[in-house]
C-alpha cells in the first residue's frame, strides 16, 4: 500500500472518529433523559457509550478489535486493564458486561466526551490528589456495593513503549475491601494503533484477552502488595502471549450470532452461553473482517473510555 493510501486511511478514520466523538453526548444525554426515572447508576447511559465505541471500531478502515474470555454476566468485581493509549477505551467497549471507570479529571473537562462520561457515572480523579483518590474510590466502593462491576487502569496512566509500568495500590485495596474478586484484561495492539506523541490513527488489531479471575476472598489490606504483584505477572504473561503471531480467524467452539455493517461483520462467539442477559457467563471473541453485503448490526453493546 502506498504512503499517500496510508496516509487517506488515516486521515478518513480520524475523520470517523472525531465525528463519533461529537455524538458521544448528545446521545447519553437522551439515553439520560429517558431513563433517569428508573436508572439510578446510569447503566444505561454506559451501555450506549459502550454502543458507540463498538459502532465506531466498527466503521473504521483502520481497526479489528478480537475478545478473548468470560466475565460474569451478575455481580461486582473490578476489572484491571493494562494501558497502552487512549485506543484501550475502544478496546473496553467490547468487554461483555457493563462497567464504571475511573479516569483523570482533565479528560472529564473535554467538552462534549467529558460530559458525556459524566452522565454515564464515570467517575473523575485529580491524578496525585490524595482526597480526590479517596472520594473516587469511595464511589466505586458504592457501585460495587450495589452490585456493579468497576474497572480501573491500574498503571495511572498509558505506557509509552508498550511495557507493563507499576501498578497502584487503589484498584487492589478497594477489591479487598468489597470482598470483589479481580479479573485482569490484556490489551496488545493499541499502542500501534495510536502510538503515543501522535494524533494519526494507524492500522491495527487489537487484541484483548479476559483473564480468570484472582479471588479476594479472606485477603486483609495487608495482602495489598501480593494481590497487585500477582495479578500484574498474571497480565505480564498474557501480554507476551498476545505479542506473539495471532491466531487464525475463529478459534474455538460456539455458537455465532453476526451482525452485518457495511460491508464489515461483527461477530460474537459465544462459549457455553447465550449471549442474554440471563446466561451466567458468556465467552465472546468478536472480530471484524470484510463481507459483501449491508444489514443493521444486531445485539451491540458498547463502552467509553478512561485513563
Amino acid at each position: 500500500m502506498s504512503p499517500t493510501v496510508k496516509l487517506l486511511r488515516s486521515a478518513l478514520a480520524t475523520l470517523l472518529a472525531l465525528a463519533f466523538l461529537a455524538l458521544t453526548f448528545p446521545v447519553a444525554l437522551v439515553v439520560r433523559l429517558a431513563t433517569a426515572s428508573f436508572d439510578p447508576d446510569r447503566t444505561r447511559v454506559s451501555r450506549a457509550m459502550r454502543a458507540l465505541g463498538q459502532w465506531m471500531v466498527a466503521c473504521s478502515p483502520l481497526w479489528r478489535v478480537t475478545v478473548e474470555g468470560t466475565l460474569p454476566a451478575t455481580g461486582a468485581f473490578v476489572v484491571v486493564p493494562n494501558h497502552q493509549s487512549m485506543v484501550d477505551a475502544l478496546a473496553i467497549a467490547f468487554l461483555p458486561r457493563d462497567l464504571k471507570w475511573i479516569g483523570k479529571r482533565s479528560v472529564f473537562l473535554v467538552p462534549w466526551l467529558g460530559w458525556a462520561f459524566h452522565l454515564a457515572g464515570y467517575v473523575p480523579v485529580l491524578r496525585g490528589d490524595r482526597e480526590s483518590g479517596s472520594k473516587a474510590l469511595g464511589t466505586l466502593r458504592g457501585y460495587l456495593a450495589r452490585g456493579l462491576p468497576v474497572g480501573l487502569f491500574a498503571e495511572g496512566t498509558r505506557s509509552r513503549d508498550g511495557s507493563l509500568r507499576p501498578f497502584k495500590a487503589g484498584p487492589f485495596k478497594l477489591a479487598i475491601e468489597a470482598g470483589a474478586p479481580v479479573y485482569p484484561v490484556a490489551i496488545w495492539g493499541a499502542g500501534q494503533a495510536m502510538p503515543a506523541d501522535t494524533a494519526w490513527l494507524l492500522a491495527a488489531h487489537v487484541r484483548v484477552r479476559i483473564l480468570p479471575p484472582v479471588p479476594t476472598a479472606g485477603l486483609e489490606v495487608a495482602d495489598v502488595d501480593r494481590l497487585r504483584e500477582e495479578v500484574r505477572a498474571r497480565l505480564a504473561a498474557a501480554l507476551e502471549g498476545l505479542a506473539g503471531p495471532a491466531p487464525g480467524a475463529g478459534g474455538g467452539a460456539g455458537a455465532q450470532v453476526p451482525g452485518v455493517w457495511r460491508g464489515r461483520t461483527l461477530t460474537w462467539r459465544i462459549s457455553r452461553g447465550v449471549a442474554s442477559t440471563t446466561s451466567s457467563s458468556a465467552s465472546c471473541s468478536c472480530s471484524l473482517a470484510p463481507r459483501s453485503g449491508t444489514a443493521p448490526a444486531s445485539s451491540m453493546h458498547s463502552p467509553a473510555k478512561v485513563e
